[in-house]
């Protein structure tokens, strides 16, 4: 076992806990169009400065691609969860269950640990 507080158990600052630092956010470009502040697609610009989508590669489809160069029309294989609940077809949103069927469980209350001193 460990010590209490009171028996002489110390926390170490947070500047010297040997945890791994939190790899830094991915970075997006924005538009280079003066004053967008939209993510770039293409280019260096966004879709509302000309980025272009791709489209189905099936003759005469003009819906942008899902996967493998089609549209889920024509064969892209999207991968749609539906809820775990009996009957219900919405999509899952966590823990497979959508929305209306999930009840966020209660979190777990902190287990504390004894001292190592007798009678504290």
């Amino acid at each position: 076992g460990g010590l209490c507080n009171r028996h002489g158990a110390t926390r170490k600052p947070r500047d010297e806990k040997d945890d791994d630092p939190v790899p830094p956010k991915r970075v997006r470009r924005k538009c280079s169009v003066v004053e967008c502040t939209n993510n770039a697609q293409k280019g260096g610009v966004c879709r509302r400065h000309g980025a272009k989508a791709k489209t189905c590669s099936h003759e005469g489809c003009t819906n942008n691609v899902q996967n493998g160069g089609v549209c889920t029309k024509h064969g892209a294989d999207v991968k749609v969860k539906t809820c775990d609940h009996e009957g219900c077809t919405n999509l899952v949103r966590k823990g497979g269950l959508c929305n209306r069927h999930r009840v966020d469980p209660v979190p777990p209350k902190r287990v504390r640990r004894k001292c190592s001193v007798a009678e504290c």
